[in-house]
């Protein structure tokens, strides 16, 4: 995993996660199911979702080991929906290596996100001894994460799939498919902490403003990113006929014919050539796309830094923060 810098700290959150899903899934697997669950929860990932509950606990427990479980149950989620992501676009690579499906097969693919998903819930009843108003709410908080979730995918393709879309359709459907998945965490590491109803709530809009930015971010990045970077292709995204803001906003302020042009390369099946690519690359910092897009990322980053302020004064606080300002500005 990439750390921000002086965050050394963050290795000792991920550490202590990626130890839980070991004991459930060890590496390596006897079987190619089990050796695709493994490696669907192993390459690459950035931990964002667990290190937010884990940190949010701590906010208000003083300590984020209780909330371990809980942060590995977010992660099986977030990996069997990757793994399902990467089936309904076709793609081959993910963070660098050969996606779950292309590597394993899609039936075994399949089976590997149903495990993972079938975890969660067996995760979150470690909690048996928890308050039980407490612990309903956590699975109701990670019931709607899903659900969510698969809604905003189910958007996402219908925009894909020819709807022309709007800049709000766009932050309607990742509102649903990413920052739910984010803002339930950081609600669920806090209940475990023992935060009151009020907290809680914070802990929430935190992480839903968070996640606003964070796939703004990541969107803009399959244009304008760096492969090394994003461990895969650019214009994976583009390929597959997705909109996001930093395209949506591009095709609004560009001429007939380059909105033509911009329009030919949605839903490409064969290559881009270095040529389209530049092109493309220049019409976004032309138009002023891609300070628009910045703009937008800040200004949730903001959101989220507001909410903060109204927390506890805390080391973990602080790393909140700290975890905010790395996402909010990684790659650029």
């Amino acid at each position: 995993m990439q750390v921000p810098v002086n965050a050394s700290w963050l290795l000792e959150y991920v550490d202590a996660v990626n130890s839980e899903l070991g004991e459930l899934y060890p590496r390596p697997g006897k079987t190619a199911l089990e050796k695709a669950v493994a490696d669907a929860l192993t390459v690459g990932g950035k931990r964002v979702r667990a290190t937010l509950a884990l940190l949010w606990c701590e906010e208000y427990s003083g300590d984020y080991k209780p909330a371990v479980p809980l942060a590995a149950a977010y992660e099986l989620a977030h990996a069997s929906a990757l793994v399902q992501d990467d089936i309904i676009d076709h793609s081959e690579m993910r963070r660098g290596a050969k996606s779950i499906g292309a590597k394993y097969g899609l039936t075994t693919a399949i089976l590997a996100s149903d495990l993972l998903l079938f975890n969660v819930p067996r995760e979150v009843a470690k909690y048996e001894k928890l308050e039980s108003r407490r612990l309903a709410r956590i699975f109701d908080l990670v019931g709607e994460a899903c659900r969510a979730t698969t809604w905003g995918e189910f958007l996402d393709m219908e925009m894909a799939g020819g709807m022309e879309g709007t800049e709000k359709d766009y932050e309607d459907m990742i509102r649903l498919k990413t920052s739910t998945l984010l803002s339930a965490p950081c609600s669920s590491g806090a209940l475990v902490g023992g935060a009151s109803d009020e907290q809680v709530a914070l802990a929430g809009r935190f992480g839903e403003e968070l996640g606003m930015a964070y796939q703004i971010q990541d969107d803009a990045l399959d244009l304008v990113g760096e492969e090394s970077a994003l461990g895969k292709p650019v214009f994976t995204d583009l390929r597959g006929g997705k909109k996001s803001v930093i395209l949506l906003h591009c095709l609004n302020h560009v001429s007939v014919e380059e909105r033509k042009f911009i329009l030919g390369l949605l839903n490409r099946s064969g290559p881009y050539s270095e040529q389209e690519v530049v092109k493309l690359r220049d019409l976004i910092q032309d138009s002023g796309s891609l300070e628009y897009t910045k703009g937008r990322v800040l200004s949730y980053t903001e959101k989220a830094r507001n909410i903060l302020g109204s927390a506890p004064v805390t080391e973990a606080r602080s790393r909140l923060l700290e975890l905010t300002e790395y996402l909010a500005s990684r790659y650029y």
